[in-house]
């Protein structure tokens, strides 16, 4: 009996044993700065951690790893989705990836040809953007019944595609976990859609949403459980983990935003307590070690982000997604080590804690023809245009025009602010708003409809706003034109 049981034993560990993956890449038209593809990290598809594969200078590239069960792999032409792949253990596949005019179209063929392009069609872009899609489409359908129709008319279309062109030799799990996929990427997004609502409630965009809706809300997840170890394996796990981390936020407040605090307005200890809460136990590490991952996404820099990263390695002394974040979080250490001092050239206008319009703040600057820039620590687009700095400072010095960075960040933010001046060397003037002068900035930019970053306006030497919305640094042929305004 013990013989059998060690033979079974054999079976099942060789059942389990990783096959590698094989993916041939060729790419036509320009070279990519950078091509990213994800694959599974310590078992699980949904890390969201990225690989980066090499390019030859004729634009071979190919990708390799090893995965015991059917997995996907999405491939990023220089941050462009570029093709979606749902690979299975030994599988080889082949990818062209053809630019013009700066648009990616690709081909997949390779293990289950016919299956691959299919899977491929029904993600038509990055998963994350399409999910967030979805959901505002979804948000505008203002009846429940006619919501949840529209979610489950597009789950069945892709469901009776899949299984039409199901390949034989796929098993029964590698198909059910296709199934997953397709159930919690409509789920997810149908939360979403359902957390719009609510969150235009909160800010007053739309009036109070109908009870009703929140039991769609609740029926999301009692149908597809979050604490399923399934969603650790799915490329949008940690996404619906947010979802349901919104819903029982929501739920707890009685589903009325306005009780809910701003999550960076937390401590790190309540941040963490309300998320060990509300997110089930066995999908908690892989959730937080994700959420450390989105903090400092795309080079954010955050006091926060690096106070919640030490409390995970607190709470998670042990982790393996360590080794994964360590890379990415030696930036913000570093970052928040330095003793940044204001640049030659900077200084913050005095007294501006208490401007509380625009009106007010620029009478503290009188005389003044000023280029505004209004940005935030953690908006990227925002960063990215102080790589043109230096050209934007010499041309306005030729018409003695000086910047004003107006930064709306929370309090929360104000350590980060100061570094971030000083470790981009931005000269001007700077200020940082508070909730009203917040307010009166995006009544003057969208009537109260919020505010787009980055948003640069032109004051003229009185006080007044000659162009509401002007060129950024990266285009400075359109802005020369604008200052004539002044």
């Amino acid at each position: 009996m013990k013989v059998i049981y060690f033979f079974i034993a054999c079976l099942s560990a060789f059942a389990l044993q990783a096959k590698p993956i094989t993916i041939k890449g060729k790419t036509n038209g320009k070279l990519p700065e950078v091509l990213r593809y994800s694959a599974p990290v310590n078992g699980v598809s949904g890390f969201d951690i990225y690989y980066s594969a090499t390019v030859d200078a004729q634009g071979n590239f190919e990708i390799k790893t090893d995965i015991n069960e059917i997995s996907f792999i999405d491939i990023f032409y220089n941050y462009i989705s570029a093709g979606n792949l749902a690979v299975t253990p030994g599988g080889r596949y082949n990818i062209t990836l053809t630019e013009k005019d700066d648009k990616i179209t690709h081909e997949i063929t390779g293990t289950h040809p016919a299956f691959a392009k299919l899977y491929d069609t029904l993600i038509p872009g990055y998963r994350v953007e399409l999910i967030h899609n979805l959901g505002n489409e979804g948000s505008k359908i203002e009846s429940p019944d006619e919501l949840k129709a529209f979610f489950d008319a597009k789950l069945k279309a892709d469901l009776t595609a899949l299984k039409a062109a199901k390949p034989k030799t796929l098993s029964e799990k590698d198909f059910e976990m296709l199934v997953y996929e397709r159930e919690y990427f409509y789920a997810n997004a149908l939360s979403l859609a359902l957390y719009s609502k609510y969150m235009m409630a909160k800010y007053d965009r739309t009036a109070a949403v109908s009870d009703t809706f929140s039991i769609v809300w609740k029926e999301v997840f009692t149908k597809y459980p979050a604490d399923k170890a399934i969603v650790r394996k799915l490329p949008l796990g940690y996404w619906f983990l947010l979802s349901y981390e919104f819903f029982n936020t929501y739920e707890a407040a009685g589903f009325d935003g306005k009780k809910i605090p701003e999550n960076q307005d937390k401590t790190t200890e309540q941040r963490l307590k309300s998320r060990l809460l509300y997110i089930p136990a066995q999908n908690a590490e892989y959730y937080l070690a994700l959420v450390q991952h989105f903090n400092v996404n795309e080079g954010r820099l955050e006091k926060y982000a690096l106070d919640d990263y030490y409390a995970f390695k607190k709470y998670y002394p042990k982790s393996t997604y360590t080794k994964y974040l360590e890379p990415e979080m030696q930036p913000l250490i570093s970052f928040f080590n330095r003793n940044e001092a204001l640049p030659d050239g900077a200084s913050y206008v005095e007294g501006y804690e208490k401007a509380n319009s625009l009106e007010e703040l620029l009478k503290k600057i009188p005389g003044k023809k000023l280029y505004v820039d209004v940005w935030a620590t953690w908006c990227h687009s925002c960063r990215d245009e102080f790589k043109y700095k230096e050209a934007l400072y010499k041309l306005l010095a030729k018409d003695d025009i000086a910047v004003l960075y107006i930064s709306v960040d929370k309090d929360s933010h104000d350590e980060g602010w100061k570094k971030m001046i000083g470790h981009y060397g931005l000269k001007g003037y700077h200020i940082r708003v508070n909730k009203t002068l917040y307010k009166n900035l995006s009544d003057a930019f969208s009537n109260g409809g919020g505010l787009a970053l980055p948003w640069y306006f032109l004051v003229n030497n009185k006080g007044e706003i000659a162009v509401k919305y002007a060129a950024p640094p990266s285009d400075l042929e359109k802005l020369k034109t604008q200052l004539g305004a002044l």
